[in-house]
């Protein structure tokens, strides 16, 4: 399952939310360029020294990650708006990654546009 939120979105409501639902959660924050944007997915969710830092090496890393989790997994990918403002083919990349991550291995992944 995918879903995208907008600006008024409280963090913490979505992530109590989640939790309730009995899945263990992962906040990645959105960077201000795909540079940044793809060193803070690695940094959160923890990624080998070897990530290559493009988007394929993204969605490869994310696939492996899933791999790892025991239980239901929720993703959130915060304050995607800036990003999107600024660099939207990276922000619809990024993005799309995410919704075949949730159609392909069951993660429940939140884009929250703030």
């Amino acid at each position: 399952m995918m879903r995208h939120l907008g600006r008024d979105t409280r963090i913490a409501e979505v992530v109590r939310g989640e939790r309730a639902a009995g899945r263990q959660v992962e906040v990645v924050p959105a960077g201000a360029d795909k540079t940044e944007s793809l060193r803070l997915f690695a940094e959160v969710l923890g990624f080998p020294s070897y990530f290559g830092h493009n988007l394929d090496a993204l969605a490869d890393s994310l696939t492996d990650h899933v791999g790892t989790r025991a239980g239901e997994w929720s993703l959130i990918w915060d304050g995607a708006r800036g990003l999107r403002a600024s660099d939207e083919a990276t922000y619809a990349a990024i993005d799309d990654i995410l919704g075949d991550l949730a159609n392909d291995s069951g993660v429940h992944v939140t884009v929250i546009d703030r």
